[in-house]
């Protein structure tokens, strides 16, 4: 029997309807697909979310729309491990201009028997619940939350197998998935390689969105990595307010990897300009000093070969600040640093 419904689901192309593209947001969130947002702790995300839901909700604009863009209010849900709904997300969302009567989500409180556990992706229960309130769009916050335990995120195949279900969901009921994705720290990394545990996230997903800090106090980014049904958005600049809400503070022709590699660059600028202060600071205590001393207490204190030779570069052939010369001969020869006096000669 099982064989032949599955048998069913095999037929020529020419019984196949072509079908356009749709979105619930313009060109950011396709219909009956799975969306990823990915980000590090604190820059946003859960706001992001917010006002996207809220905005489904009650049928107005949200944040990533086109001026005069307009919608119809519809059913959404969303689910998380993280935020409690009732000291948190419920204010959010009120705040947010959310219409209550069209949100869903799990009240946690009333699982006394811990089958909420179950909740996962490919799940019975998830599925069921899909089916029965068909909302627009869901919401996953964090998707580790919902990855099956036995399943490892750092296994392609494995990963495959767990989307896969959520995919056909999609398009069996028209809901579309938001997935809440933490990044990982490696530097140098950006785009598809600041996803953490499994670049099959950004596979499975049909849009992509990178959230993080601009060089602009308290202005952050929402940059679209990847499209699969249109081409790329410009990234969002928006701001956090007071009450936890997005502001939007512009657009911008920049991609994740412009800002990360902006933001690597602010880093080893500040750890120069601290290293340089820690060698005058040696200098002034000590007088000279060989350079080959300097270079072990600098990596004693922390500061990298690369961090401590640009630093010491800079103060000697840059801002004169200090000058080397060598002492003795052949076996015996030794570098020394020291500070230049007002006059222009070692201290």
């Amino acid at each position: 029997m099982r064989e032949t419904l599955l048998l069913e689901c095999f037929k020529p192309l020419d019984r196949f309807a072509e079908q356009e593209s749709r979105w619930l947001i313009p060109g950011w969130l396709p219909e009956e697909q799975i969306t990823l947002l990915a980000a590090d702790g604190g820059t946003g995300k859960t706001s992001l979310w917010v006002n996207i839901l809220a905005a489904l909700s009650s049928g107005e604009p949200c944040v990533l729309d086109p001026p005069g863009h307009s919608r119809e209010p519809m059913p959404v849900a969303f689910f998380t491990t993280e935020d409690s709904v009732r000291k948190k997300l419920k204010r959010k969302l009120r705040e947010a201009g959310a219409d209550e009567k069209n949100i869903l989500t799990m009240d946690l409180s009333g699982d006394r028997e811990g089958a909420l556990r179950e909740f996962k992706f490919g799940s019975p229960m998830l599925t069921e619940c899909i089916r029965m309130y068909r909302p627009a769009l869901c919401v996953f916050d964090p998707i580790q939350g919902f990855i099956p335990p036995r399943v490892n995120m750092g296994s392609r195949n494995e990963m495959r197998d767990c989307l896969a279900p959520l995919m056909a969901l999609g398009e069996e009921t028209g809901t579309s998935f938001l997935l809440i994705c933490h990044t990982n720290k490696r530097k140098g990394a950006w785009g598809r390689e600041r996803i953490s545990d499994s670049a099959d996230l950004w596979d499975a997903a049909r849009s992509v969105w990178m959230a993080g800090y601009t060089e602009e106090k308290e202005i952050r980014y929402l940059s679209q990595e990847k499209n699969s049904y249109d081409t790329l958005r410009e990234t969002l600049l928006f701001s956090i307010d007071e009450e936890g809400q997005v502001q939007e503070e512009g657009r911008i022709w920049k991609r994740d990897r412009e800002f990360m590699q902006e933001r690597d660059q602010q880093r080893c600028a500040a750890k120069r300009e601290d290293c340089k202060s820690w060698i005058l600071r040696q200098l002034e205590e000590k007088g000279d000093m060989g350079l080959g001393e300097l270079e072990r207490a600098a990596a004693a204190e922390g500061y990298s070969y690369g961090t401590y030779r640009r630093a010491k570069e800079t103060l000697v052939k840059q801002e004169k600040a200090a000058r080397t010369w060598s002492t003795g001969y052949g076996d015996n020869k030794r570098w020394v640093i020291a500070l230049v006096s007002p006059s222009g000669t070692a201290k």
